[in-house]
This record gives structure tokens, sequence and C-alpha cells, in this order.
């Protein structure tokens, strides 16, 4: 039997299966019930079992045809989705697109290439929430989430943009005044502005770990305010790379123990990252945001 008429007969197979009857799935498939008969005996016969018990009043599966029809409606879901993953990259992306992102980054990374994309793509309409907490996407109604860290959620798919990574820095002008740290235990004469609740860094070189409770005199959700107040000279702070290259390349903002590779603890940051739902198919207009944003962040 070639591969084209049994997975056919495993269709016809799945249908009668849900349907419970021959007559049912072959209105259902708009087959004649003899036809529909006929595919379910072929499949039969090209695998050598017995899938279906038939009496006069109903039918009922064999084991092999229980392991059976699992596998196929499996098989059968893979080549919808399958299908649907292709199926927007023939149409023009059009529609309103709305995204949810962090503050910071959006005016840092989004915003600057958005004109440039709305350009490319005149048919569609932008709604960027931005919002620093976790946001749902069925409930919020949302295309997209743009999120920086780590991504855990498991019925999303997360698309890195970039990887990011964290900085101990300081502004020039503070550490002239207070002297630059050479060692780990300096750090504790040092203002420290902290990223939420978290007071406590990790430092790691080679194969030793320490854990350090910073002078916090700043804390913040806002990763932009603790940028301006590195730049104000209050202290030292830990901050992604990625929004602050400019201050780096012009020595403003000056890295501190760059031997130790430093974390935060309790709170992983790997990535930038676009999440979508695992469960629709992808709108051209989602996929023309991705694929635009993945090219203009890689490093």
């Amino acid at each position: 039997m070639q591969t084209s008429n049994w997975l056919a007969n495993m269709q016809v197979f799945v249908s009668v299966v849900d349907c419970g009857s021959f007559s049912q799935s072959a209105r259902r498939l708009g087959l004649s019930q003899p036809s529909v008969s006929r595919q379910v005996n072929a499949l039969e016969q090209h695998l050598g079992v017995r899938l279906l018990q038939r009496t006069t009043r109903r039918l009922s599966l064999t084991e092999a045809g229980l392991l059976y029809y699992d596998k196929a409606r499996a098989i059968q879901r893979s080549v919808i989705e399958a299908n649907q993953a292709v199926s927007g990259f023939n149409d023009s992306p059009t529609g309103l697109l709305k995204v949810a992102a962090p503050m910071t980054w959006t005016e840092a990374k989004i915003a600057p290439h958005l004109g440039e994309f709305l350009r490319l793509y005149p048919d569609i309409k932008i709604d960027i929430r931005c919002n620093d907490s976790i946001q749902d996407m069925v409930e919020d109604q949302l295309d997209l989430v743009i999120r920086v860290g780590h991504a855990a959620d498991s019925s999303y798919i997360a698309v890195p943009f970039a990887p990011v990574s964290l900085v101990l820095c300081a502004s020039s002008a503070y550490l002239r005044d207070k002297g630059h740290p050479q060692t780990l235990s300096d750090l504790h004469n040092h203002a420290y502005v902290a990223y939420d609740k978290y007071s406590h860094l990790n430092f790691k070189h080679k194969t030793k770990l320490h854990e350090i409770s910073m002078n916090t005199v700043v804390r913040s959700n806002s990763v932009k305010l603790l940028i301006d107040m590195v730049d104000q000279d209050v202290g030292i702070g830990l901050l992604p790379d990625l929004l602050i290259q400019p201050q780096l390349k012009s020595e403003t903002f000056v890295p501190i123990l760059p031997d130790y590779d430093v974390s935060i603890k309790n709170l992983q940051v790997e990535q930038m990252f676009a999440m979508y739902s695992s469960r629709q198919q992808m709108p051209s207009k989602v996929r023309a945001f991705i694929d635009f944003y993945r090219n203009k962040l890689q490093p």
C-alpha cells in the first residue's frame, strides 16, 4: 500500500472511532458507507491486525486498535500543526498587533526601530503596552509578550532576541570620589542601587562562589531609574549590558571586578525574548515582528 493511501485510510479510521459508526463517519467525510468500510479493512490488512470489533449494534476498539488510534490521533494533530505553522508565510502581514513589553526595554530597544518596521509593513498597526509585571496573553488578548530574563513557562513558545549579560559598574565620577573596589570585601564600603528586592549578589570566579549582601541605598523595579542613579553617581549597580552600551563605550560607566561572573541571587537574567502562544496559528503580523527584531537585536 502506498504511503498516501494508508495515511488516508488512517484518517478514515480515526473518523470512524470518533463518530462511533461507519455510517456517521461516511456522512462526516462525504463518502459512501461501503467506501469507509473498505478503507478501514484495507488498513487492517496492511497492518496485519484487527483494529475494530464489529457487531450489529456497536463498534469497539481492540487492544491494538486502541494503541493505533492514540498514535494516529497524534499524527493527525501534528499534520494540522505543521500546516498551520507555515500557512502564514504567504499572507501579507496586516492588522492590529498587540504587544506587552517592559518600559525601559521598549524605549531602548523597540522604539528606535519601530518606524522602520511600520514603513516595511504599512498594513500593520501597533498597540504596545509597557508593563514590567507578568501578563496573561489570553486574558489580555496579546499577540506577543517581550520579556527579559529566563523563559520558564512551557505553555508559550519563547523566541530569543538577544543574550543579556549583567555588568557590575559605577560612574567614573563615583569611582574617582569613592575609590575603585579591588576585592569583594571592598564592596561593603560602597553604596548599591538594587533591582527590586534583590540586594544579594553572587560572585563566581573559576570554581569559587561568593554571596555578598550589598549596602543598598536605592531599590526600584525600574531599570531606567537604576541606570539614572548610577549615572548620577549615587552608587554601584548591576545593569543589563544591552541598555548601557553607550555608557560603557564612552567609559562613563566603568566595570567593577570584571574577573568575576556576577549574578543576582534568585533571579535569572539570560536573554531578551518574545513569547507567543503555542496553541494558536502564528499570524503573519507576529512572524514579521519577530523576524524583524531578531535581526535588529542580534549582536
